[in-house]
């Protein structure tokens, strides 16, 4: 009987350690990677044909799909996060911009609810 108390309880311990760290790992605390977290979109047009490109992250994922066709996911860890500036590192990508690890880094303005990547030249609005 005092057995069977004593593996509820290391049952109970061991279920609690788990959902505990499950629970740590669904909450970011860096501001940046809160806030591009979310559906990012940019659109145009070139020669008469039109174009888009969206970013997608989510909890270190990220997927990024675009038209003419491009798919590209896989995973992004945070490198640096300083003021308005994130940069991320992508890994295990599959898609057809290759799977080798590659750094972005990503300039946040609050205000306009956007971000851009390459210093400000390539601009990406929140899909809502």
């Amino acid at each position: 009987m005092r057995a069977m108390k004593v593996q509820k309880i290391r049952l109970a311990a061991l279920s609690l350690l788990i959902f505990s760290s499950l629970a740590c790992s669904l909450i970011i605390t860096d501001a940046n990677e809160q806030f591009i977290q979310g559906k990012w979109s940019q659109s145009g047009s070139a020669d008469g044909f039109a174009w888009y490109s969206n970013y997608t992250f989510n909890r270190g994922s990220f997927t990024i799909d675009g038209y003419p066709p491009l798919k590209q996911s896989g995973s992004y860890r945070i490198i640096n996060s300083s003021g308005d500036t994130i940069l991320l590192e992508f890994y295990d990508q599959k898609g057809e911009l290759g799977t080798e690890n590659s750094k972005r880094t990503i300039t946040i303005d609050r205000a306009k609810d956007s971000i851009s990547f390459d210093g400000g030249k390539t601009f990406y609005s929140r899909v809502k």
